[in-house]
């Protein structure tokens, strides 16, 4: 856990899409859907999804008719994402504590607890301005992350998976401030072992509140599932913040 780039090295391993293989297109479609109709997003707009992945969430909007730019840290994922690539559907390697130069978005996505990774305050800030920075000033930020107390109490210790020949073991705990979750696996196919992390921050509501004052930004809305239901902060399954300019 002394390597502040873990996510770089997990998120380009073959074994961090093996683990969590069921995060596809179908699955995103669904809440993409109801979250662009909630926002009222015009047809063409333009969203920046930050930390896309492989872009799942990217090729749904731009289904929808969305003019999409995907960045993520990972070559690896956009690599994999600009075999989907198109006009009006875009990526673009590039680290979310950079500002990025592109002309401001309609509305950026920050998805799936894609935040929170950052040892340091500075660098959670210089996330966040980047996120502002892009915005067009009537856009809509939206940060979807963890909820902590029932992220917390449903903790699950230790936990083993065999997946395409690959066994994991996995071991979560809550350590100053942060979730950790370490990954050891042994690729039997292969014959080798490696050892990963994930280390995010305990993040809450208030949390995000104070970070995103300096940025003259403000929480709007606050929903807690991808059914975009009410938000109760001991029970939902997630903290989605629909955020504007003050």
């Amino acid at each position: 856990m002394n390597d502040p780039s873990w996510f770089e090295s997990w998120f380009n391993s073959p074994y961090y899409h093996l683990l969590y293989r069921d995060r596809d297109q179908s699955e995103a479609r669904p809440f993409i859907e109801r979250l662009t109709r909630h926002l009222q997003l015009p047809p063409h707009a333009r969203v920046l999804d930050l930390a896309c992945g492989k872009g799942r969430h990217s090729i749904v909007l731009a289904n929808l008719d969305y003019d999409v730019l995907g960045i993520d840290i990972a070559p690896e994922n956009i690599a994999q994402a600009n075999l989907s690539s198109r006009p009006g559907l875009s990526f673009a390697v590039h680290d979310m504590r950079t500002p990025l130069s592109a002309e401001p978005f309609d509305a950026v996505l920050n998805l799936f607890t894609s935040f929170g990774y950052f040892d340091t305050e500075a660098e959670h800030q210089a996330a966040l301005h980047t996120m502002a920075q892009a915005l067009k000033p009537n856009g809509k930020l939206v940060i979807d992350y963890l909820n902590v107390d029932p992220t917390l109490a449903q903790l699950v210790p230790k936990e083993s998976r065999t997946i395409e020949g690959v066994h994991f073991e996995i071991s979560r705990k809550a350590v100053n401030g942060y979730l950790i979750k370490e990954i050891q696996l042994v690729d039997l196919k292969h014959h080798q072992s490696h050892t990963f992390s994930e280390k995010v921050a305990l993040f809450r509501k208030n949390d995000f509140e104070r970070m995103l004052e300096p940025m003259n930004l403000s929480i709007e809305e606050v929903k807690g599932d991808y059914q975009l239901g009410p938000y109760d902060p001991l029970r939902s399954p997630r903290l989605i913040l629909l955020v504007g300019r003050k």
